[in-house]
């Protein structure tokens, strides 16, 4: 499913630049289109460089704001998996071993001392 996200959020990615390029370039045609036959003046290329300016810095600033957004994430995912991990070491960590519940009547347990008498 990850692959997929993946493919979806490039696509989405790379429409949403052209867009950002293309829409400012699209009403700079407009305007200086407008302002020409309007004002007979020739400021159409004028517009259309600063409209190509234009979105070249709102793509510049969309894609920064993505791939900082991306190696947020990412860290986050490093943090988590990192978390998993220390959680997994601690729960492998051998602890001492606990008394039995299980008690012998005599003090001595190991010395042998009851198990004699225990086979008599």
């Amino acid at each position: 499913m990850g692959y997929k996200k993946s493919v979806f959020q490039s696509l989405a990615m790379v429409t949403q630049l052209g867009l950002c390029v293309l829409t400012p370039m699209l009403f700079a045609v407009f305007a200086g289109n407008y302002i020409d036959s309007r004002y007979g003046t020739k400021t159409l290329v004028f517009l259309l460089i600063l409209g190509t300016l234009g979105g070249g810095r709102g793509a510049y600033m969309m894609a920064k704001r993505l791939i900082d957004q991306e190696a947020r994430e990412q860290e986050q995912e490093r943090t988590r998996l990192m978390e998993e991990v220390l959680k997994d070491q601690n729960q492998s960590v051998a602890r001492p071993k606990t008394p039995g519940r299980i008690h012998r009547a005599g003090k001595e347990t190991d010395t042998g001392k009851n198990r004699e008498g225990l086979h008599e």
